[in-house]
Order: structure tokens, then C-alpha cells, then sequence
């Protein structure tokens, strides 16, 4: 599982960060997956940004042969802390993978 953190400021435009995922150095295949991240304060608690390749909603896979997919530019505008994330991948047969999890700081904003 590869560790990524991020830090963000809250209600700012976040980039849109592409992966391309990888198992054993070939590219996984991500036909019919459904990809899903969530952001949490802590493990088990409250969900405070949860983002899917359903309909594109903050996720989207950019080329499903070569294992591509995307983070979508978006605002993210949630309370500033230091949250907890990961990207789960579900398999079209019912297999469950978590292949990206770390941090997610939101940096409060002062200006507004």
C-alpha cells in the first residue's frame, strides 16, 4: 500500500492529483471497478469528504487498461484538522483493495 500525504487549505481549489496504480510493476487493470476515498478525524469516525468514480463524483478513472485514475479538481472546502484517508478499490467479482491511504491536513484560511 503506498503512503501519500496531503495539505490543503480550506475552501481553496485542490489540483488534480493523477495515479497510476501499479501491482508487482504492472499496471492494475481497473475495468468495472468502482474506486472510493473517504476523509475521517480518526479511524471509525464521522466522514468528512467522501469521494467516488460513481457519476465522477471526485474521482475519475482516466484510462481503465493502464491502471489511471484521478483525483478531480475540485474545492474543498471542509473544517480545517488533520484527517485520515485512504482510496479503496472494489473489485467487479466482490474483492475489496486498499491501495493508497496518509494524511490529508486542511489548513485553516485567514483570508475569506
Amino acid at each position: 500500500m503506498a503512503g501519500l500525504n496531503f495539505v490543503h487549505k480550506k475552501g481553496d481549489t485542490f489540483d488534480e492529483v493523477n495515479f497510476e496504480v501499479l501491482v508487482d510493476a504492472v499496471a492494475l487493470n481497473l475495468t468495472g471497478m468502482v474506486i472510493r476515498m473517504q476523509l475521517r478525524p480518526e479511524c471509525g469516525g464521522e466522514v468528512i469528504l467522501s469521494l467516488t468514480t460513481v457519476a465522477s463524483a471526485g474521482l475519475t478513472i482516466v484510462n481503465a487498461v493502464s491502471g489511471l485514475f484521478k483525483i478531480n479538481k475540485q474545492i474543498i472546502n471542509v473544517a480545517a484538522g488533520n484527517y485520515k484517508y485512504d482510496i479503496e478499490f472494489d473489485y467487479s467479482g466482490g474483492d475489496v483493495r486498499t491501495w493508497v491511504s496518509g494524511e490529508f491536513l486542511i489548513e485553516c484560511d485567514i483570508t475569506r
